[in-house]
């Protein structure tokens, strides 16, 4: 999530290019963290003790964590405190830029302290996208009147990364009574939360939910296209229902439902949310 909110800054801010960008993704599918960049971020040890131990590695076969424990720098603690780090999207990011030879360590944290400020970030909500934590991170992008909303798109966005693409960001929640578009597939809910729940786009990019949850391509949003979009909001909808039963709250799901250029209507409102999955924009249409 960090590389899709901050690489967007980037690119908007020219420092740099597409293919660039593109390269640092194909970075991130490749490789993890280099232990000494997570210590650094921790402030367990300095850029200087970083720098030395690195050159040390070059001139003897030893894994870094070890040079770091016999230097005194690092515990048998710190190191499995590191490696459970090791998988940090915001510092394969970092490494990313650094390693391509786009940015170098120090005009990248430059950057990210201009991006928060310039996005009008609370620290928590910075670090929340730097952990892909949308718990913490959804109140600064939907102001909703009823904390159902936020814990349902929660759930949403945590099975987007888990089933479609973990490349996404975020834009602010809207709260509409009509909502348009080319594509829609959604499902209700009755019960104790009569609503709805699904993914629209006026173009292809719902495809990318298609695409990655049903684990094929599909050429054009056909009904084929959305029945998978549908069978992915069934998914999640089955997830809610079946945790609101351990608190004895019952809700039914309706079939899903496919709409092509038409609207969604609802005189008490619903908001929706704009996603953006690997660059494509997709709205997440939702009513509690």
């Amino acid at each position: 999530m960090f590389s899709q909110f901050f690489g967007n800054y980037l690119l908007k801010k020219k420092k740099i290019t597409k293919d660039q960008f593109s390269s640092c993704m194909e970075y991130m599918r490749a490789n993890r963290v280099k232990l000494g960049l997570v210590a650094e971020s921790e402030g367990l040890i300095t850029r200087k003790q970083a720098d030395e131990l690195n050159r040390l590695q070059m001139q003897t076969d030893k894994r870094f964590g070890d040079l770091a424990i016999e230097r005194g720098y690092l515990t048998d603690t710190d190191i499995s405190h590191l490696l459970q780090l090791q998988g940090s999207p915001y510092l394969i990011f970092v490494q990313a830029l650094e390693e391509n030879n786009i940015l170098h360590r120090d005009e990248t944290m430059k950057l990210v302290s201009d991006f928060q400020k310039e996005s009008g970030l609370t620290n928590t909500a910075l670090e929340a996208i730097k952990c892909g934590d949308f718990d913490r991170l959804l109140p600064t992008f939907a102001a909703v009147e009823k904390e159902e909303y936020l814990i349902l798109m929660s759930l949403a966005l945590r099975n987007i990364v888990r089933f479609v693409s973990p490349y996404i960001r975020l834009k602010t929640a809207k709260k509409v009574t009509q909502y348009s578009a080319s594509y829609i597939a959604f499902q209700r809910t009755i019960g104790a939360y009569d609503g709805f729940l699904g993914f629209a786009s006026d173009d292809n990019a719902i495809l990318s939910i298609a695409d990655g949850f049903a684990g094929e391509y599909f050429e054009e949003p056909d009904i084929d296209a959305l029945d998978a979009v549908g069978e992915f909001t069934n998914c999640i909808n089955g997830l809610r229902a079946t945790e609101l039963s351990y608190q004895e709250i019952p809700i039914d799901m309706l079939p899903p439902e496919f709409l092509f250029h038409s609207s969604v209507k609802d005189s008490d409102g619903f908001y929706i949310l704009p996603i953006y999955i690997t660059g494509k924009k997709v709205d997440m249409i939702i009513k509690c």
